[in-house]
């Protein structure tokens, strides 16, 4: 026991750690002596081998995806590995120790070595070799051998039989000869060093054998698998071969030597020595750069100019070298330990590791690199030298191998071209900003006396190099004289290499060849400029050879270069008096110091105009010099600082890189999120993608219409035509757009190694807890939350961690969030910032030191505000994806379980939505376990405690208690339609969900989900009037059917009279609800608002994630269908897309093909799909799931005729009997598994009947009813009052559609009935206020406008009590349009200054579309501003591509269609195209709901105007413009019969066009319709503008005033206060609607066709 107390104590010390990495040999060696020294002794030397190691990587590499194959390698090695060939040999060996007094190797060399070394060829796969020494000293008796032919070697076969008496005792006697072996009471110890009680001294020896990287974690603390790491890195493998006549004393100098030239020359690039040894041929370094903590981003270079160092060094420099031979690969290795805990080794493995060493012995005497070296060293193509193809042992496929030949003088004349060439088929996309600054600059620099500087200053991949290309080409096109020069880091070492080559190649010596033809150009340019005696001066920097004159040889150096710079200036003097100069050089930060300081003088003295791109200063390992300080600093240099480019410009980047004009939504979200804004890091994501085969490309026609697809639900709408497309199509008229392969998922693509290596530099220049902190956080996500950080960090206290954080948010490593939203708000902003910093520069030169007094209170400062918050952010997604990608499988699936464990708990959800799931029941449904969290609560939340309980349950239950609710009546009834076609009313953007799961008006959602648009129409035509009203103006086909239907089935005065009491009762009862729920307000502010959305992004989204990670498939699945209910929930369309596509992909994956999906789960997959394509308007494929998933909830709906005749049959009597219980009260008598597949049931049937509502084909209402006429039965059937309310809601809003007035009017007052049964706490309070909101949308798609007015102002003021924010603006959108279209302006105002307040707090985005949309409005019919046209613009630019807004269909169609409108009232047509376009390729994806005829009617305004112009300026395209928009005339009228409230505006319309037409008749027959349209649905703003329009067209004698026009585009702005007396003229300030003047003899001729 005390063994093991001391084990424990040991191994947590920091010398045990440090113990475990050094082998005996050494711990218990002498440290007294100096470096270097050699110490012999006898012993025996066990060499292993894995038999194939190489074509074990090979094969790990090849067959892995991701990269994983060192890391699967490794573990094989950890745990077993058959084949081993052993070799042992035993005698005189010696331990050499190298190194110095910071870091120290060792190896051993001497005979048993070598002879080791010649058994290698003798072994084969596991067998065990004895070398003639070995077999010498050993017991012959024991072992039985077999004789190798003409060899003193053995092979050993077996040990021979012995008992274990005689084993042990054998085995004992050989330990006294193992000075540190464990025995006695520690035998139990694999290792004595376990058990190393402190001891500084020995602890800092044994620290000079471990790398600096590893001694860092160690002393941070961190876990021993925290050390493990899967990274690109360059290895370096350095072999030297010494002379046969080397003794031991030769090589101990030889090798000490090399280890100090080698160690100097990384240590400047952070390269690590990670093994020495001698071995088969020579002695062997493996150098690594780019270990952890040691990422740069240059380190192929690095390793390359390293090697070539040594390789001089080694080669000219040691005693009795032979060969020196060097091996450099870059790629994806495991680095980590390997071994046991007590004894380890850390180390690198992988394909690249072996590539290296194979190469440098079969390459030898040179330094060779790989393929991926060469390139990513960006060196020039003229320092290397390809090499033959050589076969190599067990390396299969290496790829060209080049031979580095370094760096030579000669060949650096005129060799810094610029590499980015300008294409104009590929321009310069989104710096326009910086190119207008380069001009203006410009303009302002002719006549200048002093020189001039543009320093464009960005990270590396922000397109730079672009840039200064383009800029170089304007130059030259302005007729300036331009040189342009691009430089690379080794030129910074490179004494005045700048200024020597752009000299070069403004003299025009660049592309000589030789010395003579330089001389000769030189000769002819230089003669007049100086004296031909001062030639010789530019001897050295052009590789010339003058005569060197008298008077120079008497110089010194010191003069010449003085002279020599200004024979120089000379030069250019004489240049920039005919033109302007223009030097543009890129990557200006590798300008050497010497080149620095000439430019500081010239530019003092001559006007050059220079443009330079450089990398930020704080970036680099080094200050700039004085000279460069001086010029940035400069009062006459601009600095510019490059920013992130839109997202919109890296969509039209991605069209460009790829030759598409269109890409899926999916890889645009790809890109913008991965790429950050930065070029080069897109073109790498694409480049990546296109290597991998994971894009495809077809052909694409413009009008071609595609298939209700599930994969395309997304895809259509991102469409870019670059500018460029018209030359390209004149080359070559075939288009192409881009799709993404199947089953490829984007978001499981890794990082190329390009962009990992840069993240990675970033990552190692932090401190190893810092490192921690980051990877960590990266197992999270891009956002995380503290708690959960500190949870899964290794033993960390929260002070130490909140210290580490301060110092990440300070290096814009991380970034604070106070709470979630703000998170999701930063996240999808196109940007922070987009705007230019232009300034002069502020850097310090070296020398300089900062204010370290104001560091640290920043420092406190920001401690302080970390503890403050809670959530915090990568500051880039590179960084995140990077960091993750390091962890090992392993330690990657104990993290996610952590984070899993944690999050469990809270995965329902928020308080003030029950707390259950976004699926009604959906736990009580799976087979699987969850962590308990709190109760199922009841889907009507009547056991939570609300405000409002006492008082108004008595109110409630005392008014209404005698109501009684009417009997399902005969379901033969005679059907009216009022158009062509039948559609619903429902928006398909969002289907309204109740907060306990009961549905509600197209409501149709068993989950607990969405208010984002409450739309159930109702009709509210009580007046015997209307029947003669609607005689003379519905379309000729409907009329004789809707008179006889509207005379058989009018309601009788006294049935009109109880249905207004009825209405009026339950507006009273609202106003004491309201009145008194003063007395609650503490309760309601304590339960504060809905934190669902902030829930969903941090709980359940992480959740999925974590799960699909650590493999539990089932419960991954269970969490990504509540991840797509809830952002159905939110009006997400296109996440809840991405989550199901994740869970199909699962579904269809390997992995879970062994787990058996849960029924109820694949019915809620198909319920969901099916949503999610109702809300895109994708009818037909919405059908097709929902379907299914009907048949999986065992609720089978008929597909026949037959079918639903005998299911109705059955449905009516079912629900017959569920009348005459008449169970008002709610009751659990069901299961909750039960419960799960009724309300899942409901919410199926409530989207199959609006589907089938929308279906223009006859028989499409009686399965329309039937599926209604389903969810009531489901609804009785669970007793849940709020299913049921919703039902009927539902249930009367389908007779509504369908005509049958009598049903749609006695299940409306149901409706209002029921509710007066629900407890006024939770959810019946909830859905009374759905009720109030769904009867508002009711009256307002029907024209009963001040009932609709009524009904929102009290649903408004119960949300505000009720904090429903989310409802409360879909209310709010109601309450406007009703005031809006009744003309009370006052009213409109104050209403959307609600709106604003509330969206802009809430930060809803649907909820800013609406009110900017609303915004529109005001200004194209109300002739007034609430909000200017330009900050609508913006916002609709700023947010077009944002994923929600994007899926909803109907809000972006009228946002686009009042552009155009607004536009084309204007004469703007070339801005009007693009809105208009985007509108007409939406309509397809709408549906009849009010929003989207709003949105249609709009459009249909612009095509009118459209008309009207063609018949003005285009006469030829008339025919065809005339016939499309008649056409979608009529099919607006078909989808009004929902909404009759828009008749007017269509018949307005309707009128105007058969004017334009020249028909002026049936024009005033159309006009007319629309007056008598207006007085029925009460449609007071069309009546104004149809007022304006009559006198105009018709009864006016004198030309009208355009008031519209006269106040555009400034209108004045209506603010708080404000009323119609300050507008005077507000009702005719209308647009007027002119009438074209048309030839009449031939108003529209036909077109001419050319001859052929």
């Amino acid at each position: 026991m005390a063994n093991m107390e001391q084990r424990k104590s040991s191994d947590s010390s920091i010398i045990g750690k440090v113990a475990a990495h050094v082998p005996d040999l050494i711990v218990y060696g002498d440290f007294s002596q100096e470096v270097p020294f050699i110490e012999s002794f006898d012993g025996v030397l066990l060499f292993a081998d894995i038999s194939g190691f190489t074509a074990l990587t090979e094969k790990f590499s090849m067959d892995t995806s991701l990269d994983r194959g060192a890391d699967q390698l490794t573990q094989t090695l950890n745990h077993y590995v058959g084949d081993i060939v052993e070799r042992l040999s035993a005698g005189h060996i010696s331990k050499v120790v190298v190194g110095d007094n910071k870091h120290q190797y060792f190896l051993v060399i001497g005979r048993a070595v070598d002879e080791v070394r010649l058994a290698q060829n003798l072994a084969k796969a596991s067998e065990v070799i004895l070398s003639p020494n070995c077999w010498e000293l050993c017991n012959r008796s024991m072992i039985e051998i077999e004789r190798i032919k003409d060899q003193r070697a053995v092979k050993a076969r077996y040990i021979k039989n012995i008992s274990e008496t005689e084993f042990d005792e054998f085995f004992w006697k050989c330990t006294e000869y193992l000075q540190n072996y464990p025995t006695g009471e520690s035998n139990s110890i694999l290792r004595e060093t376990s058990t190393l009680s402190p001891n500084d001294e020995l602890e800092k020896s044994l620290r000079k054998f471990v790398m600096r990287n590893i001694l860092k974690k160690i002393d941070d603390n961190q876990p021993l698998e925290y050390l493990s790491e899967l990274r690109p890195v360059t290895i370096v493998f350095v072999n030297l071969q010494f002379d046969e006549s080397a003794n031991t004393l030769h090589l101990c100098q030889a090798i000490q030597n090399a280890n100090m030239k080698i160690s100097d020359t990384i240590h400047v690039f952070s390269g690590k020595i990670n093994k020495v040894f001698m071995f088969d041929k020579g002695c062997t370094f493996l150098c690594v750069f780019g270990l952890p903590g040691d990422k740069q981003a240059d380190e192929s270079t690095h390793a390359l100019d390293s090697a070539f160092k040594i390789f001089n060094f080694c080669s000219e420099k040691l005693m009795k070298i032979k060969l020196v031979s060097i091996g450099v690969t870059s790629g994806p290795v495991f680095c980590g330990v390997v071994g046991h805990r007590v004894r380890h080794e850390y180390t690198v493995i992988g394909q690249k590791v072996n590539l290296a060493a194979r190469m440098m012995m079969y390459y030898p005497g040179l330094v060779s690199c790989d393929a991926v070296t060469y390139a990513n060293s960006r060196l020039p193509h003229y320092f290397f030298e390809e090499l033959p193809q050589t076969e190599m042992k067990g390396v299969v496929n290496p790829g060209v191998v080049y031979h580095y030949l370094g760096i030579s003088e000669k060949t650096m004349i005129g060799k810094a071209y610029l590499t980015k060439e300008r294409s104009e088929y590929y321009p310069l996309l989104g710096r326009e900003k910086e190119l207008e600054i380069y001009d203006t600059l410009l303009k302002g620099f002719v006549g200048s006396t002093e020189g001039r500087i543009i320093m464009y200053e960005g990270l590396m991949g922000y397109g730079k190099s672009q840039l200064l290309a383009e800029i170089a080409y304007l130059g030259q096109k302005a007729g300036h004289r331009v040189v342009a020069m691009e430089l690379t880091k080794v030129n910074v070492q490179q004494n005045f290499f700048a200024i020597r080559t752009l000299m070069a190649m403004f003299l025009g010596i660049d592309a000589c060849k030789s010395y003579d033809a330089r001389q000769h150009i030189l000769q002819g340019k230089l003669r007049g400029v100086v004296e031909q005696t001062y030639y010789c001066l530019l001897n050295n920097i052009f590789l010339v050879k003058f005569p060197t004159s008298a008077e120079v040889s008497k110089m010194d150096n010191e003069t010449r270069t003085k002279e020599m710079e200004l024979f120089l200036v000379k030069i250019l003097q004489k240049a920039v008096e005919k033109d302007i100069l223009i030097f543009v050089i890129d990557e200006a930060h590798f300008i050497d110091p010497a080149s620095w300081e000439f430019l500081d003088n010239l530019l003092s003295s001559i006007p050059v105009f220079m443009v330079m791109s450089l990398a930020p200063f704080s970036c680099q390992a080094r200050l700039p010099c004085v000279s460069a300080a001086s010029i940035i600093n400069n009062a006459k240099t601009i600095y510019v600082q490059l920013q992130e480019l839109k997202p919109s410009v890296i969509l039209q980047k991605a069209c460009q890189d790829l030759g598409v004009v269109s890409i899926p939504r999916e890889l645009e979200t790809f890109l913008i999120q991965r790429s950050h804004g930065i070029p080069f890091y897109c073109e790498e994501l694409l480049r990546n993608l296109h290597l991998n085969n994971m894009l495809i490309f077809h052909l694409w026609e413009e009008e071609e219409e595609v298939d209700d697809e599930w994969e395309i639900l997304f895809t259509n709408a991102i469409k870019v035509i670059p500018s460029k497309t018209e030359s390209l199509s004149s080359l070559d008229n075939d288009l192409y757009i881009c799709t993404i392969r199947q089953n490829v998922k984007l978001q499981n693509i890794m990082l190329p190694p390009t962009l990992k290596g840069i993240a990675l530099a970033e990552l190692d220049n932090m401190s190893p807890s810092e490192q921690m902190v980051v990877k960590c956080a990266a197992i999270i996500g891009l956002t995380f939350t503290t708690e959960l950080l500190l949870h899964i960090l290794p033993e960390w206290t929260k002070r130490k961690m909140n210290q580490t954080l301060a110092t990440l948010v300070d290096s814009h490593i991380f970034k604070c969030f106070n709470k979630r939203k703000d998170s999701q708000n930063a996240q999808s902003q196109d940007m922070p910032s987009i705007e230019l910093l232009v300034c002069r520069g502020m850097v310090r030169s070296t020398g300089q030191e900062s204010d370290i007094r104001s560091s640290v209170y920043n420092r406190i400062k920001q401690e302080q505000l970390v503890m403050q918050c809670s959530i915090m952010a990568f500051c880039t997604p590179l960084l995140q994806e990077a960091a993750y990608e390091v962890w090992l499988k392993s330690q990657k699936k104990a993290l996610h379980l952590k984070c899993v464990s944690y999050l469990e708990g809270q995965a329902h959800k928020c308080r003030r939505c029950g707390e259950g799931d976004f699926i009604s029941f959906h736990r009580h449904t799976v087979e699987m376990i969850l962590v308990n969290t709190e109760s199922q609560e009841d889907i009507s939340e009547q056991h939570k405690e609300y405000p409002f309980s006492e008082a108004a349950s008595l109110i409630i239950n005392t008014t209404l208690k005698n109501l009684q609710a009417p009997s399902f009546e005969g379901m033969e009834r005679k059907a009216v339609t009022a158009e062509a076609s039948l559609a619903t009313i429902c928006s398909p953007e969002s289907v309204q969900r109740t907060s306990e799961g009961a549905p509600l008006t197209r409501i149709s959602v068993s989950r607990q989900p969405s208010p984002e648009i409450f739309q159930i129409p109702n009709a509210d035509i009580t007046t015997s009037t209307v029947s003669k009203k609607l005689e003379s103006l519905l379309p000729q086909d409907t009329e004789k059917e809707t008179l006889k239907a509207l005379k058989k089935h009018k309601m009788l005065p006294e049935e009109n009279l109880k249905a207004e009491e009825i209405e009026k009762e339950f507006l009273e009862r609202l106003d004491e609800i309201i009145q008194h729920s003063d007395r609650d307000q503490e309760k309601i502010r304590r339960l504060g608002s809905c934190k669902c959305e902030e829930i969903v992004e941090s709980v359940f989204v992480p959740l999925a994630r974590h799960c699909m990670a650590m493999g539990e498939y089932a419960r991954a699945l269970y969490y990504l269908l509540e991840c797509a209910a809830a952002y159905l929930h939110l009006s997400n369309n296109y996440m809840a897309f991405c989550n199901l596509n994740t869970a199909e992909n699962l579904i269809k994956s390997v992995d879970f093909r062994a787990t058996v999906i849960n029924q109820f789960e694949e019915a809620t997959f198909y319920s969901l799909k099916g949503e999610v394509c109702y809300n895109m308007g994708q009818m037909n494929l919405a059908k097709k799931f929902i379907r299914k998933a009907l048949i999986l909830l065992n609720r089978r709906f008929p597909f026949t005729l037959i079918g639903v005749f005998f299911k109705t049959l059955v449905e009516v009597s079912k629900h017959a009997s569920h009348q005459k219980k008449q169970q008002f009260l709610y009751s659990r008598s069901k299961g909750e598994k039960k419960l799960a597949f009724l309300y899942q049931q409901g919410h199926c049937l409530s989207l199959l009947w609006q589907l089938f509502s929308l279906d223009t084909a006859t028989n499409s209402k009686k399965f329309c009813r039937l599926a209604a006429l389903m969810k009531v039965n489901s609804a009785e059937e669970s007793e849940d009052e709020s299913q049921i309310i919703s039902s009927y809601t539902e249930f009367s809003l389908c007779c509504q559609m369908m005509g049958y007035q009598d049903e749609w009017m006695k299940y409306e007052l149901m409706a209002i009935q029921r509710s007066s049964h629900l407890q006024v706490i939770g959810g019946g309070l909830l859905t009374t206020v759905k009720l109030a909101q769904s009867l508002a949308y009711m009256k307002l798609c029907l024209g009963n406008l001040p009932l609709s007015i009524q009904l929102g102002y009290r649903a408004h003021e119960m949300c505000v009590r009720l904090k429903k924010p989310k409802l409360d603006y879909l209310v709010l959108c109601m309450l406007f349009k009703a005031l809006f279209l009744s003309i009370r302006y006052q009213d409109c105002v104050r209403v959307l200054s609600w709106m604003e307040e509330l969206v802009v707090k809430e930060e809803r985005i649907i909820g800013m579309a609406y009110f900017f949309s609303y915004c529109l409005e005001l200004l194209l019919y109300a002739g007034f501003s609430f909000k200017s046209f330009k900050e609508c613009l913006e916002f609709i630019q700023r947010n077009e591509k944002n994923c929600i807004l994007m899926s909803q269909n109907s809000i972006m169609l009228g946002l686009y269609s009042s552009l155009a409108i607004w536009f084309a009232r204007l004469h703007q047509w070339g801005n009007f195209k693009e809105p208009f376009e985007k509108a007409r390729r939406l309509l397809r994806r709408t549906s009849a709901s009010f929003f989207a005829i709003s949105g249609f009617c709009r459009f249909l305004e612009c095509e009118v105007l459209v008309l009207r112009k063609h018949i003005e300026e285009k006469p030829e395209s008339v025919r065809d413009t005339r016939t499309k928009t008649l056409k979608d005339l009529d099919q607006v009228l078909s989808r009004c019969s929902t909404s009759p409230i828009y008749y007017p505006r269509v018949y307005h319309l309707k009128a105007y066009t058969f004017l334009v037409l020249g028909n002026e008749e049936q024009s005033q027959i159309y006009l007319s319709k629309a007056f008598k349209l207006c007085d029925i649905y009460g449609n007071l703003l069309e009546k104004s503008w149809l007022e304006i329009s009559n006198e105009w067209w018709f009864t006016g004698k004198d030309p009208m005033e355009d008031l519209w026009l006269k106040a555009a585009p400034d209108f004045p702005k209506w603010e708080i206060g404000m009323t119609e007396k300050d507008f005077p003229e507000i009702h005719k300030t209308k647009y007027l609607l002119r009438v074209p003047v048309l030839d009449i003899n031939n108003p529209f001729p036909e077109p001419e066709i050319p001859n052929v």
